[in-house]
């Protein structure tokens, strides 16, 4: 509710052509990657470092990659930057979290598997 004040709706239309893809994609990967319950824990646990990681470097600013008419003018227009910003950071977090653990397990199953495999 929070982006829909003082955002018109060709704004809201642009926003939402970011959005919905990149929260797909956020889906996607935790579908793909999470089988048990203990993935999901896992996959927020991992998003948690990761957030100020990328709020400081790659999506801390949203603004510089986004169309400059996105954003209304004034305090209005900054409160938006400030809205799009985190909420792109925190999908890129769990984007990031979900494909370390799918990473860590398909090593894990490696390391299984080399283990269990006889010597001769």
């Amino acid at each position: 509710m929070i982006l829909i004040i003082g955002v018109s709706a060709r704004q809201l239309m642009i926003l939402a052509i970011y959005f919905i893809p990149m929260f797909a994609l956020a889906t996607w990967l935790i579908w793909c990657v999470a089988k048990c319950s203990r993935d999901y824990i896992v996959i927020a646990l991992l998003t948690v470092p990761f957030f100020p990681l990328l709020a400081i470097t790659v999506t801390g600013d949203m603004s510089r990659y986004l169309p400059a008419t996105v954003f209304s003018n004034g305090a209005s227009g900054k409160d938006q930057i400030v809205v799009v910003s985190a909420l792109t950071t925190l999908l890129f977090a769990v984007m990031l979290a979900a494909i370390t653990v799918y990473v860590l397990k398909a090593l894990w199953r490696n390391i299984r598997s080399s283990n269990s495999e006889p010597s001769g």
